[in-house]
C-alpha cells in the first residue's frame, strides 16, 4: 500500500513541475491546427474533384 501512495505523491510532484501553456498559447495552437486542417481539406477536395473527373473521362 505504501508503494501506491508513494507513486501518487511522486506523480503529483511531477505534475507540479510541468509548465502548462497559457490561454493565449492554447488559442494560437488551436487556430493553427484548424487552419492547417481547413487547408488540407481544401487540397483533398480539389484532388477528389480532379480525379473524379479523370475517372469519368476514362470510363466513357
Amino acid at each position: 500500500m505504501g508503494r501506491i501512495i508513494a507513486y501518487f505523491r511522486e506523480a503529483r510532484a511531477e505534475l507540479a513541475r510541468v509548465t502548462w501553456p497559457s490561454r493565449e498559447e492554447i488559442i494560437q495552437s488551436t487556430e493553427a491546427i484548424l487552419l492547417f486542417t481547413l487547408f488540407s481539406m481544401t487540397i483533398l477536395w480539389v484532388y477528389d474533384l480532379v480525379f473524379g473527373q479523370l475517372m469519368r473521362l476514362i470510363i466513357r
